[in-house]
């Protein structure tokens, strides 16, 4: 039996800076760092929001954009984007998922536009660069906490290991509760 590969820690753990789906007591904290032009994040989106539905009440969601901008060119004006949304950020998350290929700039005011954004305000963000700064960050927590591919997610601040598949990240959820839930009640969590 092979050992189970190290699972680093997320750092720093989510915090006001964040942007966080679900109740701040959450049983479970799932954290994702990805890409809005990635593939995979494609993939994983839809997959997400089940798990936030189906475990809701007991999830708390965090977004961390690690835009793989070498070979994705418009994922970091999509980051940007996403950011200038503000209050409706969740809003533009789920656009920005809808089709990795559009994600032109005019795609993007448009996109800005259905979320009643004034698009002045995206071309701004793009032209002053000014969240520039907190997505560099987010990358620099992104490659602290080990991540080095997208989609990455940690569970209850570990980096999860296996697939984004929802079986398993269903299973994985699930485990980390019990886990929680073991350890609350004064137990050692099974090993």
């Amino acid at each position: 039996m092979r050992p189970e590969p190290p699972r680093p820690a997320l750092a720093p753990p989510l915090g006001p800076e964040d942007h966080i789906y679900g109740p701040a007591d959450a049983v479970v904290e799932l954290v994702a760092y990805g890409d809005y032009q990635c593939p995979h994040c494609h993939t994983a989106h839809p997959i997400t929001q089940s798990l936030i539905e189906e475990f809701a009440g007991q999830l708390r969601f965090g977004w961390r954009h690690f835009p793989l901008s070498k070979i994705h060119p418009d994922a970091r004006n999509a980051a940007m984007a996403a950011e200038a949304c503000g209050d409706k950020f969740w809003h533009m998350h789920n656009l920005l998922f809808t089709d990795p290929g559009k994600l032109s700039r005019e795609n993007l005011l448009q996109y800005a536009r259905q979320v009643q954004i004034d698009p002045q305000t995206v071309i701004a963000a793009w032209d002053e660069n000014r969240y520039g700064e907190l997505i560099r960050r987010h990358i620099a927590s992104g490659l602290r906490s080990g991540v080095n591919t997208t989609p990455t997610f940690y569970i209850n601040g570990r980096r999860h290991n296996g697939g984004f598949d929802k079986r398993t990240l269903t299973t994985a959820l699930l485990q980390a509760i019990a886990e929680k839930s073991t350890a609350s009640a004064g137990q050692n969590p099974p090993t």
